[in-house]
């Protein structure tokens, strides 16, 4: 139930965007629509199922907009008159659809995703910090004075 919850606020946010980019060039409703959950279907799956709990927020918001982009490029190609108006109009809406990834994503972390795989994600990649080693020598201080 949660997917389904945060699924339909991902193609709210997206339909607003979508709708209020593309009606600008005069396209019919219902494409931007069928456009509008089919990109938000594949983004969701790949960006905020698999990117977002394994590489975190930032890595999630920077790999959407390229997503996004070249989504709604191919959706709009697909469905309305292909015009370079529409890579123009993909790419704005992949700018506000990144904006709005970044608190998305807020969102998923604190109320979907589970708590133990993003643990764990963060095991296995660290959070950016260097450890260092510390350890003893093997050797005796005696066969350290022979060598010098």
């Amino acid at each position: 139930m949660k997917h389904v919850v945060s699924l339909a606020l991902k193609f709210v946010a997206w339909s607003v965007v979508l709708l209020s980019i593309f009606t600008i060039f005069d396209a019919p409703l219902l494409p931007i629509f069928i456009m509008t959950a089919g990109t938000a279907a594949v983004a969701y799956i790949i960006g905020d199922l698999l990117i977002l709990p394994r590489f975190g927020n930032l890595a999630a918001a920077v790999a959407d907009m390229p997503l996004a982009f070249l989504l709604i490029w191919l959706a709009s190609s697909m469905l309305f008159e292909p015009t370079v108006y529409m890579a123009y109009a993909s790419f704005f809406c992949a700018l506000a659809i990144g904006a709005i990834e970044a608190f998305f994503h807020l969102l998923m972390e604190d109320r979907v995703l589970d708590k133990a795989r993003e643990a764990q994600a963060y095991q296995w990649h660290g959070e950016g910090s260097w450890a260092t080693e510390f350890a003893e020598e093997y050797e005796n201080d005696q066969d350290k004075d022979d060598r010098t």
